[in-house]
């Protein structure tokens, strides 16, 4: 029985000094893991402050470029026209009409037709009463420089749900305490 005590007891200063080492080697691990966590906290907690300020400045950020304008516009109306002009005849102008005469002391009427050429440029008033329909395509060309503020425009929720998203980050590192 006395060299199974001596096993035993060997045994045991074995289990208690491997028990010493191991405790010592996890708690020299964790000692490093915390020194290493405190330079990660750093990191991470710098990193996060940078990405608050980027989005701040993502909120008033500003696009300014020129948009090139280049298309045809259709324009379809009714343009009613009603006024009185001359007008030129810029050839001879055959005019044929029928024609009533009064013959003078009572000799009665001849009907008949008259035939008569109007020569160029013989000025004529006209009065003009219609209704002209205007079927076209204007050309629209031009540069047109815009300025968006991208808050304003509809980036503001977005950045404030970013910022937000932030703010829980940090207050989850702030849960780990410093070293």
């Amino acid at each position: 029985m006395a060299f199974g005590r001596r096993l035993w007891e060997a045994f045991k200063t074995v289990a208690i000094l491997f028990s010493f080492a191991v405790n010592l080697t996890l708690v020299t691990a964790l000692l490093l893991l915390y020194s290493h966590l405190a330079t990660l906290k750093g990191t991470v907690n710098e990193t996060v402050a940078r990405l608050e300020g980027i989005v701040q400045d993502l909120g008033g950020a500003r696009i300014s470029t020129t948009i090139p304008i280049r298309q045809a516009v259709p324009v379809a109306f009714e343009l009613p026209v009603q006024q009185d002009t001359v007008v030129v005849t810029l050839a001879p102008v055959p005019i044929t009409t029928a024609a009533t005469f009064q013959l003078p002391g009572g000799g009665g009427t001849i009907n008949g037709t008259v035939f008569i050429n109007l020569p160029p440029g013989t000025r004529l008033p006209v009065r003009l009463n219609m209704t002209v329909p205007v079927r076209t395509q204007i050309p629209v060309n031009f540069d047109q420089p815009v300025n968006i503020a991208l808050g304003a425009s509809g980036l503001d929720p977005v950045v404030t749900k970013l910022l937000a998203l932030l703010r829980d980050l940090q207050a989850v590192l702030d849960l780990i305490p410093a070293p």
